[in-house]
């Protein structure tokens, strides 16, 4: 006889272990069906933690080779630390190892139980569980949460090996790193490997089909980042395609021949771009469109790895959601009211696996605001330009909401404030003071639109100006709270005082 539930949810990453927290928290009997033999899902296991282990490692080798301008003399310009790979992917491993161990913590704690194996539906209400020795168990539900989150997106054509051809997966589970990379795509995951191979010493050449990294971040911001990479040796190529019929692996790496791209090209890709949702780099730079390429500025790039970084892919192929009226779009992603309802009574879903920012911070909330909704609560629709959208690479860069482009685009009379960290005496002091605080306001009302920063430890202060936003702040109110002196967060005051003109330092 099947195991009964109020809730199943089909998926353990941050759309499916934080959710099943809530609802037990709202008195509902959980259950957790996960075909890894690990809790956490992409995120935590291959994605946003790992590699942020990875970037720390990066951000102090970089501290120490810059010592000596510090006055350390164990250290210097010319990179005099040394360098183990291996003890910083142990590092990584044991940070990893550590939190997974928190979240089966946490099902325990909230009486979630947790069952391993592919989980599928039988009926819209009947969940078939099937282990790795082919034994299967059913659960019976009265709601149901899919949470089967993403993967790495490759390109028509072009096979990844785990070798020679890599993703963001296999980088994470590396032994080592190639001294000189190829990465095509520069969306976060794309700058965020570019940086840290940069720091750890390989050679890096980034293509673009678009003109200009991060194309989902406000043009402001793409062109310094791009700036600062250049200036750590970087070779970023914008507006270039690669031809997937080129490649070829050779005894030391591999070779591609990439061209300038075709109006048409970039056309696309912008569009593209934008159906993805503006970020994680949704455009082909291979080119795999049905324009043709001007072909101008052919040149042959040699690395030891080709890198992918595209984008990802809804998981549902396991699902069998033919058992279902549960719908997906063209793009493979299931269609949600801003519930996360989907066209199947009682089944929701949330995270990756509906598309959007494909952000771990977003799939959280969703499925909190899916599962309050069973629970006869009255939750508010999560609002899209609330949501930080934050890129770990050196510098650092955070954004949430309109960028100065979108909202004129929106019909807005916008108005702008900017602070550049090299005015600030904590940037200073900390030997980082490149970048920048942008914020984008509405002239009518004087409500923030957006915020968008590249530079030191942004990722964590872009909190501040989302409770802004939240709280229906102004730009004058956000100036006039007083900031601590000295810090980063004063950046943030002066940029929006600045919309006025009444930045201080500046």
């Amino acid at each position: 006889m099947a195991e009964r539930f109020d809730l199943a949810i089909i998926g353990s990453g941050n759309a499916g272990y934080i959710p099943a927290i809530r609802a037990s928290q709202l008195g509902m009997t959980v259950a957790i069906i996960e075909k890894e033999s690990v809790l956490g899902g992409t995120c935590l296991n291959i994605g946003c933690i790992p590699t942020k282990a990875l970037l720390q490692t990066a951000s102090m080798l970089n501290d120490r080779r810059r010592g000596e301008e510090f006055g350390l003399l164990n250290g210097g310009p010319n990179g005099d630390a040394s360098f183990d790979y291996a003890r910083a992917a142990g590092r990584k491993d044991r940070v990893v190892a550590r939190l997974e161990k928190g979240v089966r913590y946490l099902m325990r704690k909230n009486k979630v139980q947790v069952f391993t194996g592919v989980g599928s539906f039988v009926e819209p209400k009947k969940i078939k569980v099937e282990k790795e020795d082919g034994q299967a168990q059913e659960l019976e539900a009265d709601n149901v949460l899919i949470a089967t989150g993403s993967a790495v997106r490759t390109l028509p054509g072009l096979e990844i090996d785990h070798e020679k051809v890599i993703s963001s997966d296999d980088a994470v589970k590396a032994e080592d790193y190639p001294k000189s990379v190829i990465i095509l795509g520069s969306g976060a995951v794309g700058v965020e490997f570019a940086s840290m191979y940069n720091d750890f010493g390989s050679e890096v050449t980034i293509v673009e089909v678009l003109n200009r990294i991060l194309p989902g971040e406000d043009p402001e911001i793409s062109a310094e980042l791009e700036k600062r990479f250049e200036e750590r040796g970087m070779r970023v190529m914008t507006n270039t395609i690669a031809d997937p019929e080129s490649l070829e692996k050779t005894g030391e790496g591999i070779t591609v021949r990439v061209a300038a791209a075709s109006e048409e090209e970039r056309e696309e890709g912008e569009a593209e771009e934008k159906e993805e949702g503006g970020y994680g780099g949704g455009a082909d730079p291979l080119g795999n469109t049905d324009a043709d390429a001007e072909g101008d500025g052919e040149e042959v790039l040699q690395a030891e790895a080709l890198f992918v970084a595209i984008g990802r892919k809804t998981v549902t192929e396991d699902l069998n959601l033919g058992a279902t009226s549960v719908e997906l779009n063209k793009r493979g992603e299931v269609r949600v009211d801003e519930f996360y309802r989907t066209a199947e009574q009682g089944v929701y879903a949330a995270g990756d696996v509906i598309g959007g920012y494909w952000l771990a911070h977003a799939a959280g909330h969703e499925g909190i605001i899916a599962v309050e909704h069973m629970a006869g609560e009255d939750p508010t629709p999560l609002d899209r330009d609330l949501i930080p959208r934050v890129t770990f690479c050196r510098p650092e860069v955070a954004s949430f909401g309109l960028t100065e482009e979108q909202a004129r685009e929106e019909g807005y009379e916008v108005k702008v404030g900017r602070f550049p960290f090299l005015a600030l005496a904590k940037a200073l002091i900390e030997g980082e003071e490149g970048g920048f605080v942008k914020v984008v306001v509405d002239a009518e009302t004087d409500l923030i639109l957006g915020m968008h920063a590249v530079g030191p430890h942004i990722t964590d202060l872009i909190a501040e100006g989302v409770f802004a936003k939240l709280v229906e702040g102004t730009p004058e109110e956000l100036g006039i709270a007083v900031h601590a002196h000295p810090t980063l967060s004063e950046a943030f005051g002066e940029a929006a005082l600045a919309v006025e003109g009444r930045a201080i330092n500046f």
